[in-house]
């Protein structure tokens, strides 16, 4: 005779798309908010590699019937990007599940989806939240006052406040300032416009009172708010909260992703496995996903740090 307990498989082909409808629904409850700071890329191997180029400096003047100069551009620093594996699962036995009365079984699934999205939120900030002191591509920090260029003119390249300060129309002016004299490694100018400011949860009321406003947040008079209207580049309105940002102090000016080297690789995307023990009749339910997350240049981001 056939049961029930000697198939638990089929005994359990309808609760595990239950159970994975619920793991996804928590794990798409919210829109994740790391995409919005760095360039999404699918990759189908284990190791991404970038390397940086110098590009040409100037034109020079060439006289009538002269030949033209040829440049030769260098390379610069190389990046490695190696994708992790990212896994957590639960159990729950057979007894567990035909006594469960109290939905335990779909909380615990619904937990893996928030653990997931929670995991990539975390690995993602860390490289905002440890880009003042960590080790980049280039010897420095993400966020420095000395990244080294590798031109003919060497030189180095701030993208960091020298002072620590909280966001207000001087701070915010000044380190607009400092992207707008960005150069090259050749030194030409870079032209970056910057795009967001980006600031953790404690900060989120003060980027709307800088930016939100057509006019100056720090006067009664009628003044224009100067970061809607900048000369030759786009209006500087847009302000983005990072829930998962740790120094509640610390905040950032960013470009559109696109013109920055902040990457973000999805090797596996986020599904769920299930598995019967046969012995134990224990149900087995683990969730993975693959990415690797970094920055290869510092280009078109600005970090601003205070204790």
């Amino acid at each position: 005779m056939v049961i029930r307990q000697s198939i638990p498989d089929l005994y359990l082909q309808s609760m595990l798309p239950a159970l994975d409808e619920i793991i996804q629904d928590r794990y798409k409850r919210w829109p994740p908010q790391f995409p919005n700071f760095f360039r999404m890329r699918s990759t189908n191997r284990g190791i991404e590699q970038t390397t940086e180029m110098t590009g040409f400096g100037q034109m020079a003047v060439v006289p009538e019937a002269g030949a033209v100069p040829y440049s030769q551009p260098y390379p610069a620093f190389r990046q490695t990007f190696l994708t992790a594996q990212y896994g957590l699962g639960f159990k729950v036995s057979r007894l567990a599940r035909d006594d469960d009365r109290h939905g335990v079984v779909n909380k615990f699934a619904s937990e893996l989806g928030e653990s997931a999205l929670e995991t990539r939120e975390v690995v993602a900030a860390s490289v905002f939240n440890n880009g003042f002191g960590d080790t980049g591509p280039d010897g420095v920090s993400l966020f420095a006052t000395n990244h080294p260029l590798v031109g003919p003119s060497g030189g180095t390249q701030t993208n960091r406040a020298a002072v620590a300060a909280s966001p207000d129309m001087t701070s915010i002016g000044l380190a607009l300032t400092d992207m707008r004299q960005t150069v090259d490694h050749t030194g030409k100018k870079k032209r970056i416009p910057p795009k967001q400011l980006i600031v953790p949860s404690a900060l989120e009321f003060v980027a709307a009172t800088m930016l939100g406003g057509t006019d100056a947040p720090d006067t009664a008079n009628r003044a224009i708010n100067p970061f809607r209207r900048r000369s030759g580049l786009p209006s500087f309105d847009s302000w983005a909260v990072w829930d998962y940002l740790t120094n509640m102090n610390a905040w950032f000016i960013q470009a559109d992703v696109s013109l920055t080297e902040l990457r973000f690789y999805e090797q596996e995307a986020f599904n769920s496995i299930h598995d019967v023990d046969f012995d134990s009749r224990t149900l087995k339910t683990a969730g993975w996903m693959r990415f690797a997350v970094g920055y290869s240049a510092f280009w078109g981001v600005y970090g601003v740090y205070s204790s």
